[in-house]
């Protein structure tokens, strides 16, 4: 039983004593309520004032079960909750413990600050990605929910500085904004940038004109879910195959077929030859859509001859499978990234 579970039962068992004794001497002496309450508390508690007034036989009896039954079971109760309040902390102390150690080992991992309705469906795609991070929240219902469920959550407010550098940003890949408010993702991409220069930064807008403030601010890309969700709305009534095909390559949790990035790495097989010639269509059956260069150039539909670079980004399609094997070569330095 879990200390938390121990401690509930144990006040239960006190509260629920007490409103037994309460009302079974109001059924048997009338007394008034809170007469009937202040004997059976002293009758519990072994303080020894005199009977109450108009003492019946009855009542005797029922006042020498009440101290049979208090004697146990408050003595059960109290020790319980004290052994419960203990393993609470030890619990609390060791946890945090090691889940700082856990987070001091992380390294090239992801920040998400804000883990309510947006917040929730990140974490859910990168875990479900594999990836390691880090939750940055402030309401502790929604903090012991995500650590219930086994992530690394981090209580405390993410505009500051101590709370950012406790969840490694200095050795983050990337960090999410995704808090409720826009000064307060206004102020975490400024103060995260201040501290990791490389950082990628992908912020949340709820208003429009918020959106040129973080990219100022030195946010990557910004989000607006109003906008996002007003313009997949308009194209799934213009243009219902795009949409459908866009749903189709992003929705990878319930399909076989995904839309990946995958980094050319040093020592590549890949590198300085032609797309024709590398076999990533031909042999792994993987469709590269675009390549983003190191400068950030991006080349739509690429042709047969385009040369790959290092540090190229490859945007892909192609099953689960395959793209693990395109990643190993484009990457064989490193093992291919686990998916669930």
């Amino acid at each position: 039983m879990s200390p938390r579970r121990k401690f509930q039962i144990a006040i239960s068992a006190i509260l629920g004593l007490l409103a037994f004794g309460t009302i079974g001497f109001k059924l048997i002496l009338g007394l008034a309520w809170f007469e009937c309450f202040y004997f059976t508390l002293i009758t519990l508690t072994s303080v020894g004032f005199s009977e109450p007034h108009g003492m019946t036989e009855a009542g005797r009896y029922f006042t020498s079960l009440l101290i049979i039954l208090g004697v146990g079971t408050i003595g059960y109760a109290l020790t319980a909750a004290a052994q419960a309040v203990v393993q609470l902390e030890l619990i609390s102390t060791f946890g945090k413990r090691k889940m700082f150690r856990d987070i001091n080992n992380l390294k090239g991992h992801y920040i998400v600050c804000g883990a309510g309705r947006i917040g929730a469906g990140i974490i859910r795609e990168i875990a479900y990605r594999g990836e390691d991070f880090v939750v940055i929240e402030m309401d502790e219902t929604i903090a012991d929910k995500l650590l219930a469920q086994g992530y690394l959550v981090l209580m405390g407010d993410s505009t500051t500085d101590e709370v950012l550098r406790g969840a490694g940003i200095e050795r983050a890949r990337g960090l999410v904004c995704a808090v409720s408010s826009d000064p307060d993702n206004l102020y975490i991409t400024l103060t995260a940038r201040d501290i990791n220069k490389d950082l990628y930064i992908v912020a949340r807008a709820n208003e429009e004109s918020a959106i040129q403030r973080l990219l100022k601010a030195g946010a990557n890309k910004v989000v607006s879910p109003s906008i996002t969700g007003a313009n997949q709305m308009a194209q799934m009534l213009l243009r219902p195959a795009v949409a459908d095909f866009i749903e189709l390559a992003t929705m990878t949790e319930q399909l076989e077929l995904e839309m990946e990035q995958v980094e050319i790495a040093a020592g590549s097989p890949f590198i300085k030859r032609p797309l024709q010639e590398t076999g990533i269509r031909s042999s792994l059956n993987v469709i590269v859509i675009a390549i983003k260069r190191k400068n950030g150039e991006m080349i739509f539909n690429p042709s047969a001859d385009t040369i790959i670079e290092e540090q190229d980004a490859l945007v892909v399609i192609g099953s689960h499978e395959n793209l693990e094997g395109l990643e190993m070569m484009a990457n064989p330095a490193s093992t291919a990234r686990h998916r669930h």
